[in-house]
């Protein structure tokens, strides 16, 4: 109930309640006067009885009875007419002198009925009362007219009168009510209503209890309200300002993923921090033996801090200088500095957040992983004074942990690349960057250099001096091609090594530069430990082709069968011979198709641990009409050629689904890019996956050694099949073109290990050094790794020593058209 109905309901009920007892106090008072009235009546006439007895008792003179009838009727107004009967018929005597002996006429009641009047408003009684005159006995009637008029007059000026006093003490109690509403209730009501609009948390005391507290109780909401709002907003800001934070970290998140090196990285890295409002002079340190180098570094006017700048960590003068990002590296822990715009520090850390106006700093330790030692320390510049908010300081550390997973990954990437690409006995870069540099248009000629009898070194004076001369005579090649700049050198397997020729270089020229080097190999001695040692060498030389590759070694094969020096390729060798061949498996593969004589031969997956079968792989067979079983090694190039790879692919589907529906078993099947961007045979595999219901049980694998450059139709395939549970694998892992762009680039789950990389495991350093960087590099990305071509025991021991999860090959199960028991 609201308040003004609360006080209207209450006046009402005061005024019904007042008006109710004062109906009963008038009705009370009503009665109390005409009862005083009757009893007057009633005495006037008992003194009339008695002196009339006593008159006529006494034998009295008449005259004396009318004047006691005067006598009563003019001391009671209430009485208009009172008269005496002496035989009861006639009216002897009258205060009414003219009614006096005439008949009675009129009909009296009983006086007792007199205090009964009000209701039945009689006028005229009687009163009969008895005299003795001697021993006679008489009765007398006494009858009484009352003045009505004179009766209800009074009645009337009763009830005018207490109308007035009641009106009057009705006003002055409504007065005194209204006082005290407004004073007790209204006034209070309208301070609070005051109070809640101005929110005032001053409380104030009243005479009514609850007001008071209801006053103490907004005063403290508003109290309370005034520290939440505060507090709130607060909130609010901070909850922006680590917003604008989060954002400048997505940013940086991103740039772990798109920056091709570390120094790229940690540069994007440091100039996106340094442009958050808040933030100032960012930079990276990377430790490198006992220096810390700065890799990262925002602009910083005074020049004590620049990219590629090293910082001593044993010289005291420099320790002192960077002494929190020393120390935060050192400490392995987080180190901030608050309140710069006070510190009177002449080190160098302290200089530049003067000169920047920088009021805190914070050193963050970079690891590789969490509860590794760190490698380097982000050291970040503040403009506030008071220091890095908690919850900023934790993203900011978080941050730091991903900026140093992302650094360790590169530097482990760029450290595999390397041995991918560089020789480690000669130091030259290798077949694969041969392959990556034969993609530039650029190039017009190559030439494959094979020093003769190499194995006979080997043979006679060990492997190890067989080494020495195989760098020795790099590093002779280097020295004569310093004159060539349009030559450039690689290292190839075993004992041969490539040149590799400008567009802009002459055939003729580079022809006589072979030969120069031909003749000069054959002059020079090599001294290894004391070991005079000659070579000779022969060359297979293309001029200019779109297979130099496999042209030169052609050359090279058919300068050996002519014992010859130098063999320059022409289109003619061989040109015949091999058209030949392409019609032959063009039949065969036909045929075969026709006939389903393609069918998949599966060999088994074992875990390194257990040595038990976790998967299958399956392997394309091609069944002569004579039974003879042919590998893909000799029909799948010829396949693509000829457009019927993708054809191939989807008998090998079909086969695969149909011999493992039901099993429960995983199996995985080769995909090539030219498999991948037909869509139809995608829609095609799509449909039969979803209809045998064996999506999760399919892991389909990627040829990495044909390179991969479409990687937005990759990816789109690779998504589109991983909503049906499937797998990725990238097979041949280390023989391809941009390997660590395929990891990086698609969402793969397992990395297969060529097995060019591990069957040398036993007995090639270089090959140990290339796949234990694999290794540590695919746990980083959370990938299984898989040794293929796992041949022996030896093999074996190496691929479990170098912590890969699963093995492929002949030690285990060839390959075959059932599944192992």
């Amino acid at each position: 109930m609201k308040i003004h109905q609360l006080i209207i309901t209450s006046v009402f009920i005061f005024l019904s309640t007042v008006g109710v007892l004062s109906g009963l106090f008038y009705k009370y008072e009503r009665e109390a006067v005409l009862g005083y009235m009757t009893s007057g009546i009633e005495q006037s006439v008992f003194r009339l009885e008695e002196d009339t007895k006593g008159i006529l008792e006494g034998n009295k003179e008449a005259y004396r009875l009318q004047a006691v009838l005067d006598r009563a009727s003019a001391i009671d107004p209430a009485i208009r007419e009172i008269s005496i009967s002496l035989d009861g018929k006639n009216i002897n005597y009258s205060s009414q002198r003219a009614q006096a002996n005439k008949p009675i006429s009129k009909h009296y009641e009983p006086l007792m009925q007199i205090r009964e009047m009000t209701d039945q408003q009689v006028e005229y009684y009687e009163s009969e009362f008895r005299y003795f005159d001697g021993e006679a006995e008489h009765h007398v009637k006494v009858f009484i007219d009352v003045d009505y008029e004179y009766v209800y007059g009074q009645l009337e000026r009763l009830g005018l009168m207490f109308g007035i006093g009641l009106f009057f003490f009705m006003m002055l109690m409504a007065a005194f009510v209204f006082i005290a509403v407004k004073r007790l209730i209204l006034y209070p009501l309208k301070r609070i209503a005051v109070m809640v609009t101005n929110k005032d948390q001053q409380q104030d005391d009243y005479f009514i209890d609850e007001f008071s507290g209801l006053s103490e109780t907004i005063a403290q909401t508003f109290h309370t309200m005034g520290a939440q709002q505060k507090r709130l907003q607060e909130l609010l800001n901070e909850s922006r300002y680590l917003d604008r934070i989060l954002r400048t970290v997505a940013d940086v998140n991103g740039y772990l993923i798109s920056s091709q090196d570390v120094n790229e990285l940690s540069q994007k890295c440091c100039e996106r921090l340094s442009v958050h409002t808040q933030y100032g002079i960012c930079w990276i340190g990377i430790i490198e033996g006992d220096e810390m180098r700065v890799v990262g570094c925002t602009d910083e006017p005074s020049g004590s801090l620049y990219v590629g700048q090293t910082i001593h960590l044993n010289n005291s003068v420099e320790l002192f200088a960077y002494a929190p990002s020393i120390q935060a590296y050192k400490e392995d822990s987080v180190v901030t500095m608050n309140h710069l715009d006070e510190n009177e520090s002449l080190a160098v850390w302290s200089f530049i957040a003067h000169e920047e106006k920088d009021g805190s700093f914070i050193g963050l330790p970079l690891r590789a992983r969490k509860g590794e030692p760190p490698f380097g320390v982000l050291s970040l510049y503040g403009s506030m004074s008071e220091g890095f908010l908690p919850k900023e300081a934790q993203m900011l550390e978080e941050l730091a942990g991903d900026i140093g997973f992302a650094i360790h990954a590169y530097r482990q990437r760029e450290q595999l690349t390397h041995h991918l690409q560089v020789d480690a006995v000669t130091g030259l870069a290798n077949r694969m960057s041969l392959i990556d540099a034969l993609s530039d248009q650029s190039i017009r000629g190559l030439a494959i250099l094979n020093i003769d009898r190499f194995s006979d070194i080997n043979d006679v004076y060990g492997v190890s001096i067989g080494d020495e001369v195989l760098a020795g005579y790099g590093h002779w090649l280097a020295k004569k091609l310093e004159k060539a700049p349009k030559v450039r050198l690689y290292k190839l397997g075993s004992d041969e090594y490539a040149l590799l020729f400008d567009a802009s270089e002459e055939a003729e020229n580079s022809i006589a530069f072979l030969e120069y080097v031909i003749d000069k190999t054959a002059e020079e001695s090599f001294m290894i430990e004391g070991i005079e040692i000659i070579l000779t060498i022969s060359v297979g030389f293309d001029p200019s082709s779109d297979k130099v590759l496999e042209n030169a070694t052609r050359a090279l094969k058919q300068a050996k069968l002519e014992h010859k020096s130098l063999f320059i390729f022409t289109p003619a060798l061989g040109a015949q011979k091999e058209q030949e061949k392409n019609i032959e498996w063009y039949k065969e593969i036909k045929e075969a198709l026709q006939e389903d004589r393609i069918v998949p031969y599966f060999q088994p997956i074992v875990d390194n641990k257990t040595q038990k079968i976790v998967k299958y792989e399956a392997l394309i067979r091609l069944i002569k009409s004579d039974g003879t079983v042919i590998s893909p090694f000799y029909f799948l190039e010829i396949a693509q050629k000829i457009r019927l790879y993708s054809a191939l692919t989807r008998v090998m589907v079909d086969k695969v689904l149909e011999r493992f529906e039901g099993l429960e078993t995983t199996v995985s099947i080769n995909l090539s890019n030219e498999d991948i961007i037909n869509t139809e045979l995608a829609d095609y595999m799509e449909a039969q996956i979803v209809e045998k219901k064996m999506g999760q049980f399919i892991v389909f694998e990627i040829l990495e050694s044909e390179g991969i450059t479409n990687y937005t139709e990759v990816s789109t395939f690779i998504e589109r099949f991983r909503d049906l549970g499937c797998s990725f694998a990238i097979d041949d892992f280390g023989a391809g073109y941009s390997n660590f762009d395929h990891i990086l680039k698609l969402n793969i789950d397992t990395l297969k290990i060529d097995a060019s990389l591990i069957k040398n495991l036993p007995h090639d350093h270089n090959s140990q050094i290339i796949v234990r960087h694999i290794c540590e590099f695919a746990r980083e990305m959370g990938m299984k790794t898989v040794a293929e071509f796992v041949a022996n025991e030896a093999i074996y021991q190496k691929v479990l020593e170098l912590g890969i999860e699963a093995s492929q090959g002949y030690y285990f199960y060839e390959p075959s058209e059932t599944l192992q028991e």
